[in-house]
């Protein structure tokens, strides 16, 4: 009969477990040690290991030739434990198993000596199923169980397992596995079944799998079937539903380059096919963060060199905050695109946002350069300067004397404090100075810094000092905000006409209303 690759190719002793050395060379010590607890815990991702170390440590406390750390799987016992028809040892699964009457059979069981083996084994897969009072139930066994009893847990959600339950039980920490271990192991299984596939096509599928090596098994024997002859990436792109990596390509160029038509055609061109469009996008997040930490010097990246090449050449003549500023968009608007009822429309909308977006300035630049003060060049270099570079520059008696004129004289004479000044809005405007409004603090706080540079620059070009005053712009709710009553009257019983109306009249003022 056949057997999936993930059942034929399970680990049987600690040896056979794949990334996992930092867990079984502990286990095994205290197996030989003879430093047993009476309770475990195997905590981790799934697909890594946990359930197939569970059943070994099963053999390997149970084994004739024992208690060892590395079991015979020759004696009745092992291949019983091997073949899940040992009698003594319970493999339960709390996702069926999680009612407060199963566990207290489970404990009835407990009281009773092991028929064959040395312990009455218990292994407790996805033990975070259990409900609240099946885990009261348990917590007297685990703290003082019988002397022939042992209890193995697994689960994938350590947080919700009650901490009662985790002070009772010695702990062990599965990590996902490494992508360099995973394709090594996947070439073994490859080389012994007589699959011929590429690297290029196990990287793909051991990056896909996410650290687990039952899911990158399942994947190796998904497209083992797709053909007869080798596999590689494509193949492997296809049987998987992946975006081709030559589609990916296309869209990053497109971004980077900021052809919105060549954008929009890899989108429609992926919806068409039928692929996840999520899938699409958090490809796209992934590959952006790739540009960047490659922008950042970083190079140990798990990637298809073809892959790695690709990033490089068109990482490298974007500046890293832009990389930084397009990735930041794309995280932020995740989530729209999750749940959005129209995913097409969002992603294409995010995209162009992102093309749209003009290159931004380190802000830091901007602002010392529009603080720091000018160094005066020596004479003999300001008469070597040559006349033609002032030729664009416009003179001051030829830009109106207001403060958009000041603005344009800035842009030729001094580009960053040019831009920093477009940051602001001017609001009002008189003979003695000019109110700018700031969208947010942070562009406020900035201005004021650069205000004496500023201050310097306005007097060259009025001829006479100004004030240039700071307000930030209300929020909505302050906005919003509508005066009371009170203020209302307050505001009317102050005025001067009211108040010689009063006077010649005689008269009271019974109530006020506003004119809204």
């Amino acid at each position: 009969m056949y057997q999936v690759i993930a059942r034929k190719f399970r680990p049987q002793t600690f040896e056979d477990i794949v990334g996992q050395g930092h867990v079984t060379s502990v286990i095994k010590n205290a197996i030989d040690l003879k430093r047993l607890p009476h309770a475990f815990i195997f905590s981790g991702p799934r697909g890594v290991g946990k359930t197939s170390a569970a059943r070994i440590l099963a053999k390997a406390i149970n084994c004739e030739k024992g208690p060892s750390g590395t079991p015979c799987n020759a004696c009745r016992i092992c291949e019983d434990i091997t073949a899940s028809r040992a009698v003594d040892v319970f493999e339960i699964d709390a996702a069926s198993y999680t009612g407060v009457d199963n566990v207290r059979d489970l404990i009835e069981s407990a009281r009773y000596t092991p028929s064959v083996a040395r312990f009455k084994t218990f292994i407790i897969d996805e033990v975070h199923m259990l409900s609240r009072n099946a885990f009261n139930a348990l917590l007297k066994t685990l703290e003082e169980p019988p002397e022939h009893v042992i209890f193995i847990m697994a689960t994938t959600e350590l947080a919700k397992v009650p901490v009662t339950v985790l002070s009772r039980c010695q702990r062990y920490d599965f990590r996902r596995i490494p992508v360099s271990e995973i394709i090594a192991h996947l070439s073994s299984i490859a080389l012994q079944e007589h699959i011929s596939i590429t690297e290029d096509a196990l990287m793909i599928i051991a990056l896909q799998a996410d650290g687990s090596m039952r899911d990158a098994q399942g994947m190796l024997e998904h497209v083992a079937a797709a053909q007869s002859g080798d596999v590689d990436a494509r193949t492997v792109e296809r049987m998987l539903g992946l975006v081709e990596r030559t589609t990916m390509h296309d869209l990053l160029t497109g971004i980077i380059g900021r052809d919105v038509s060549s954008v929009l055609d890899v989108v429609g061109r992926v919806y068409q096919y039928g692929h996840d469009l999520l899938q699409l996008y958090r490809s796209l997040m992934e590959s952006f963060r790739n540009m960047m930490v490659i922008k950042a010097g970083y190079a140990n990246i798990s990637l298809p060199q073809e892959e790695k090449e690709f990033l490089q050449e068109i990482a490298h003549g974007v500046p890293f905050e832009e990389v930084h500023r397009m990735l930041s968009v794309l995280i932020h608007s995740e989530e729209d695109v999750k749940f959005s009822s129209l995913p097409k429309v969002t992603i294409e909308t995010v995209l162009l946002r992102i093309m749209s977006a003009p290159d931004l300035a380190d802000i830091q630049q901007l602002i010392q350069a529009a603080t720091a003060r000018p160094v005066p060049a020596p004479a003999r270099q300001a008469a070597q300067a040559p006349v033609a570079q002032e030729k664009y520059r416009k003179p001051i008696s030829a830009l109106p004397q207001s403060w958009d004129g000041f603005v344009s004289y800035l842009k030729d004479h001094d580009p960053p404090m040019y831009a920093m000044l477009t940051t602001a809005s001017r609001t009002g405007e008189s003979q003695d100075g000019v109110d700018l409004m700031c969208a947010n603090q942070f562009v406020a706080e900035q201005i004021k810094k650069a205000l004496p540079e500023i201050r310097k620059k306005a007097q060259i070009f009025f001829r006479r000092d100004i004030q240039i005053r700071i307000l930030l712009q209300e929020s909505p709710q302050q906005a919003e905000r509508k005066p009371r009553p009170s203020e209302i009257r307050a505001n009317v019983m102050k005025s001067p006409v009211v108040k010689e109306i009063l006077s010649e009249f005689n008269g009271v003022v019974k109530d006020v209303k506003s004119g809204e």
